[in-house]
């Protein structure tokens, strides 16, 4: 069953948008590994095509754009541009940031103000962001969003939720930014955190974690076009697996999204989490070829692991061809996540009956 924590956010309700890898910094625990090096930018008339077929998608399942990064104010004019024409279609726009531009209230709220569009800002602070830039920052934004009437949350990571230097950040935290809007999720040797984090340990089970994922509800649009069912550690893969739907730049984002809707590991994974992947690829017997062990009580790990190994990768492919899991995870979606749309588009292809 889905774990009692998912989210059970409708699928194709958030559509993301990674807008730049530009970042001021470069945190060792980036998993696009942004810096102030990096040049690769959204260009605005893919982003307004994707927007324009978004909404225009069947059914009109979107509700939300989301604009991230690296840092997407790096490029304020095109975060303006993409947000405006995002909250001309109906669309709720909110943009991720560290927060580096508000030095003072003052600037914060003149930075806020000059990008209208943008209703909810996810700021993202810990000990790794706040190594480059100082906490008033943090504490500025979000200042400035209340005064606006904005809404925000603060995304956290943390080697060790119970590190008393972690604490003592969340606390501060705590003095100027609602507890409740607050997330805390662990920091995985992924991305940048593959080389300069190579040394963390974590507990280890020899099963995956037992939740769904939320994450893979929201497809997330790269500049050069490539449409990933992730928001986690899976998006800096590069070698093709289930969740890298396809190429939005090669067809259209409504085709990406229509055969993402008939994909059975993405929905497996929305309905059941990990640990029933490796107990179907273990009854298929393909279970010498799986991990040993995972990461404790983390489906992104669990996930990243079964992703990124090329021969797990094939044998997913193979489990995909299953018509009966096919069938199975079609109405998996209708019983836990209410949603009928795999179901119908199967019906019609006669897929199942």
């Amino acid at each position: 069953m889905p774990a009692e924590s998912q989210h059970e956010l409708r699928f194709l309700t958030n559509l993301g948008l990674v807008v730049t890898y530009k970042c001021q910094i470069a945190c060792p625990h980036c998993v696009l590994e942004a810096s102030p090096r990096r040049t690769e930018e959204m260009v605005l008339a893919d982003a307004q095509r994707w927007i324009r077929e978004s909404v225009e998608y069947p059914g009109s399942p979107f509700k939300v754009l989301s604009l991230t990064g690296g840092e997407p104010f790096c490029n304020i004019d095109l975060l303006r541009n993409i947000a405006a024409v995002a909250a001309q279609a109906g669309l709720l726009v909110t943009a991720v940031t560290n927060a580096f531009w508000a030095k003072t209230l003052e600037e914060g709220l003149r930075t806020l103000q000059s990008v209208p569009a943008v209703r909810l800002l996810a700021v993202s602070a810990d000990a790794y962001h706040q190594a480059e830039i100082p906490l008033d920052r943090v504490r500025h934004a979000i200042i400035a969003a209340e005064k606006l009437g904005l809404e925000y949350n603060v995304a956290v990571c943390t080697e060790d939720e119970n590190d008393a230097m972690h604490l003592a950040f969340v606390a501060e935290l705590e003095s100027f930014a609602d507890p409740k809007r607050i997330s805390v999720a662990k920091t995985l040797p992924v991305g940048r955190g593959a080389r300069s984090l190579a040394h963390l340990h974590y507990p280890m089970s020899p099963d995956p974690a037992p939740a769904a994922c939320w994450a893979a509800s929201t497809p997330m649009v790269f500049p050069d076009g490539r449409v990933v069912a992730c928001i986690g550690p899976v998006i800096s893969l590069r070698t093709p697996h289930p969740l890298l739907l396809g190429n939005a730049k090669l067809t259209s984002l409504t085709e990406v999204l229509t055969r993402a809707q008939r994909n059975p590991i993405l929905h497996a994974l929305r309905v059941w989490g990990p640990r029933r992947l490796v107990e179907l690829l273990r009854e298929a017997g393909f279970g010498p070829l799986l991990p040993q062990t995972y990461v404790t009580d983390s489906v992104c790990a669990a996930c990243f692991s079964l992703m990124s190994e090329t021969r797990v990768v094939a044998c997913l492919n193979t489990l995909a061809e299953d018509p009966v899991l096919l069938e199975k995870v079609a109405y998996g979606r209708i019983f836990y996540l209410k949603e009928e749309e795999m179901v119908s588009a199967l019906a019609s292809a006669g897929t199942i009956h």
